[in-house]
């Protein structure tokens, strides 16, 4: 039940309406009958409540990698959307089991495949934006008191080929629900019971944080952070979709809530460390070193479908450069091949690949204007010996490439050095 507060003359008075709230439901929360009937009973909580309830849920933990292993062992290299039936499978299971355990629980329930709503994408195989949902169905549904349970990760192209919309992409279809059915909040559940302020499997003293701006969750999530996908917290941004995380393993309601940046009462320069293991550090040798090479380098790699980041330049010798970035680990082999192909346009003697490398990414509202942080970063890595390999800041961020074996002494000093095992108030005491 949503509750509205209205303070006049210092009295508050509550009003109660119906609340629809979109629950999207992670692989760890699905991954076997049990748990499948544990969040059937979350979901009807939601529903004694008096609350409204579209459920969105993953495949069971493991599946879609056991789906993508199968399709790339028989075709390893272009994806296809021949590779999106197979990964797109998963969901569909899950969203039937789901429905039939709320069935067995008492309560009306109905899967929903993404042809079926539909959810429109564009044709980008194994990688597809959601451009357009028509709730009709849904909301048809729930008027006859259905629980409408929609398998994420997929879509719908306008050649009528099923589509996936990247790993974690039940997430940005779970908030694209919401923005079509103008939903009151959309419930991440997962795992863990909230967002920390780093992994706490790595950091033990990590803390659970009660609330997260977009700005900081979409950095994080972009960063590497797991809790969520980049895409849903940019799709959340922009459209006002309240967002919580939360854990259904456990009963606790705690989690963390994502809300728009003006209502976050801050608090502390830096909030959150993200590490990514994901990632390889890249060096195209003795480049060209003239005007345009950087834009053919984009447009080469980006018609290949290559993301990097943290590109810097360094001059070697006369007419020439070194060139360094990073990229996904899963695209090596793509890159490695793309850039001999245009070796002689490119102008580059030979490539380097490190994988060797960890980045670490510290999250804070005013960051690059405060320049006491970026040094104190620098110099608590430097007490512990660690060599930076490159840096990247933003006015919210710093990343930071160093070697794969100081990341656990990395992120301890720095959480530490931040005091992110502190609550602001135990930190003001």
């Amino acid at each position: 039940m949503i509750v509205h507060s209205l303070d006049i003359y210092h009295s508050t008075y509550h009003i109660q309406v119906m609340a629809l709230y979109v629950l999207k439901f992670g692989g760890t929360s699905v991954a076997n009958l049990a748990r499948l009937e544990h969040v059937a009973q979350v979901i009807r909580q939601e529903t004694l409540n008096g609350n409204q309830v579209v459920a969105v849920v993953s495949a069971m933990a493991g599946i879609t990698d056991q789906l993508v292993g199968y399709s790339q062992a028989l075709c390893p290299h272009e994806p296809t959307p021949e590779h999106d039936v197979v990964a797109s499978a998963g969901e569909q299971v899950t969203a039937g089991l789901l429905a039939l355990a709320l069935k067995k629980a008492g309560m009306k329930a109905r899967s929903f495949m993404a042809w079926q709503i539909p959810i429109h994408t564009d044709s980008i195989a194994t990688n597809a934006r959601i451009q357009h949902i028509c709730p009709d169905k849904i909301l048809q549904s729930l008027s006859t008191g259905e629980i409408p349970v929609i398998s994420g990760f997929q879509g719908l192209s306008k050649e009528g080929m099923i589509t996936t919309i990247g790993r974690g992409g039940s997430d940005t279809t779970a908030v694209a629900i919401a923005v079509a059915l103008k939903a009151d909040r959309c419930d991440i559940y997962t795992d863990v019971d909230g967002v920390y302020t780093a992994d706490p499997q790595l950091v033990p003293e990590a803390r659970r944080q009660d609330t997260l701006s977009y700005s900081e969750m979409f950095e994080m999530a972009a960063a590497g952070a797991k809790v969520l996908q980049a895409r849903s917290v940019e799709m959340a941004m922009k459209h006002g979709v309240r967002l919580r995380v939360l854990s259904s393993l456990t009963n606790s309601p705690k989690g963390t809530e994502i809300i728009e940046d003006k209502y976050v009462v801050k608090k502390d320069n830096i909030t959150s460390i993200v590490h990514s293991l994901q990632e390889a550090k890249v060096t195209l040798k003795n480049l060209r070193n003239e005007p345009g090479i950087a834009a053919k380098l984009y447009t080469t790699m980006g018609q290949a479908g290559i993301l990097i980041d943290m590109m810097t330049q360094s001059h070697t010798h006369e007419g020439c450069c070194d060139m360094d970035g990073m990229i996904s680990r899963n695209d090596i082999e793509r890159f490695s091949e793309t850039m001999n192909n245009f070796k002689e346009s490119l102008g580059f003697s030979d490539i380097s690949i490190d994988k060797n490398v960890a980045k670490i990414t510290i999250i804070g509202i005013g960051l690059r204007s405060n320049m006491d942080i970026p040094a104190l970063i620098c110099r608590t890595l430097a007490d512990e010996g660690i060599n930076i390999h490159m840096i990247y800041s933003s006015e919210i961020k710093m990343s930071l490439v160093i070697n794969q074996q100081s990341l656990q002494p990395a992120l301890t000093s720095l959480h530490r050095v931040f005091c992110l095992d502190q609550s602001s108030s135990q930190k003001a005491a």
